[in-house]
């Protein structure tokens, strides 16, 4: 997310996006990271409720001013703001549309906020594109969700406009209590430079590179895996039983329930849980071949804290040539 946080340094930024998908969430945590003191205005929120999002966010609520408005105020909220700019490093405006009717909107944002911004960035939010609000801004960043085969709803986030960088890639993000926004490239998915042979599982493999176990056999691959499992943490994703057959505590057993949980995992891992020497992931080979890069993108995250990273899975001869071109070495049981 970094080019996203560059970007907006400078000038005026739109980020848009529906309802839910964490545009708000986003907007906080970008003018937290560009500003020492900002002016948050609201046509949505009240000021607790955006306490506590802060507190979620592990953002300082005191670089903050918060203040709502009814949407009636219309152009005196631009008054208010125009009066208060001087004091503030940053100005944000939830949601922009509030501020005056659809026809007004591009005339206002120009003749107000565009002018602020050549001091200071300005963050406006809005549930739509707004055409006339993105012509005009510096910078448009896309926020939106979907919900996989599983259920689980994944949220992803974009720059597709900026005047100072080219457009950046898609990325997945998740907001984690305490810990804030964590962002992740789905492009980005192998392992680092240089390569060790792991005698436990007879392969050699880059250093936290993934490797696929696949098998047509449940009982063959839990006999494989009985070799690592002394040092490994094994990920259930969805509801398959993929370890069934195989001796393992259940603490060692991570079931994610939500798309949430994997960024709860390797939020856990960073800040100084166990360090497992395998990750083991089962359930990818039945997920579709768009939404196994979005997962594996959060597993690999994970991996940053463990030796390798092994998607297990009982498939088909078919099903694993299409998970076998995600992994680096590949190992049919």
């Amino acid at each position: 997310m970094q080019e996203i946080v560059e970007a907006i340094r400078r000038g005026m930024t739109l980020v848009y996006g529906p309802p839910g998908s964490g545009k708000t969430s986003l907007a906080m945590t970008l003018a937290d990271r560009v500003a020492s003191r900002a002016l948050w205005v609201s046509t949505v929120e009240g000021p607790e409720l955006l306490r506590e999002a802060a507190r979620r966010l592990a953002v300082d609520a005191g670089k903050f001013d918060f203040y709502d408005f009814p949407r009636a105020f219309g152009r005196s909220i631009m008054l208010f703001v125009l009066e208060r700019a001087r004091d503030y490093d940053a100005i944000v405006v939830d949601s922009v549309s509030g501020i005056a009717p659809r026809r007004e909107i591009g005339t206002l944002t120009h003749s107000v906020l565009y002018q602020l911004a050549r001091e200071r960035p300005v963050i406006l939010v809005a549930e739509r594109e707004t055409p006339r609000v993105a012509y005009i801004a510096d910078n448009v960043v896309r926020v939106w969700y979907r919900r996989t085969s599983l259920g689980h709803i994944v949220r992803f986030v974009q720059l597709e406009k900026s005047r100072v960088l080219p457009p950046g890639p898609r990325r997945v993000f998740e907001i984690v209590e305490g810990r804030g926004v964590m962002c992740l490239d789905v492009t980005r998915t192998g392992g680092r430079a240089g390569v060790i042979y792991d005698k436990r599982l007879g392969v050699e493999a880059a250093r936290r590179g993934v490797i696929c176990a696949l098998s047509e056999s449940a009982r063959r691959l839990a006999d494989f895996l009985e070799k690592i499992k002394d040092g490994a943490l094994f990920v259930q994703i969805g509801p398959w039983t993929v370890f069934q057959g195989l001796d393992v505590s259940e603490k060692r057993v991570y079931v994610i329930r939500a798309f949430h949980d994997l960024f709860r995992l390797a939020a856990e891992l960073e800040s100084g849980g166990a360090r497992p020497q395998y990750i083991v992931a089962g359930g990818l080979a039945n997920l579709r071949a768009g939404e196994q890069m979005i997962y594996l993108a959060a597993l690999c995250a994970c991996a940053e804290f463990a030796g390798h990273l092994v998607l297990a899975d009982v498939c088909s001869a078919d099903r694993s040539k299409e998970l076998a071109s995600l992994c680096g070495e590949i190992i049919t049981v």
